[in-house]
């Protein structure tokens, strides 16, 4: 059994220097294939988690009003900022028309208004009658207190300085 022992650790031996090559090539193999395991992972979990946010924006979006449209929500063009007018008319007339439609509006105004007006005037006046005379009520009781005060402190006073004498 020795001569037999011997033969293999000579061919072992022999091949010694191919055999640690294969070991280190497996080896450097093996690192190399779980680090691209790895990076695959963590390339597949950082899509994830791009796509799950990109979603969640277009939904977030979806849900927010689209005013691009015409709907009931927009304000009408009242004072004709937004109109277009391609043709220009001579100065004089122009000024005419501003001067009619500034009259005309101002009648509308005048007669859509007036109840308004009227009653935010009202409202007006009688807040600050009211602030005016809760000032003069609340000046006038300080006063009286005031006094009433005083005067009875100055009684008590002379009672005591009259007693003291005796």
């Amino acid at each position: 059994m020795s001569v037999e022992k011997m033969n293999e650790y000579k061919k072992a031996k022999a091949n010694r220097k191919e055999t640690i090559a294969k070991e280190k090539r497996a080896k450097k193999a093996k690192k190399i294939l779980t680090w691209a395991i790895v990076l695959v992972i963590v390339a597949a979990i950082a899509v994830a988690i791009g796509v799950t946010v990109k979603n969640q924006r277009d939904a977030y979006l979806a849900g927010l009003p689209d005013y691009t449209e015409a709907t009931d929500m927009i304000v009408e063009d009242l004072a004709g900022v937004l109109r277009e007018e391609t043709t220009a008319a001579p100065e004089e007339s122009a000024a005419e028309e501003t001067m009619a439609e500034t009259e005309g509006m101002t009648e509308e105004m005048t007669e859509g208004m007036t109840e308004e007006m009227t009653e935010e005037m009202t409202e007006e006046m009688t807040e600050e009658t009211t602030e005016e005379t809760t000032e003069e009520t609340t000046e006038e009781t300080t006063e009286e207190t005031t006094e009433e005060t005083t005067e009875e402190t100055e009684a008590e006073t002379t009672k005591t300085a009259g007693n003291g004498r005796n």
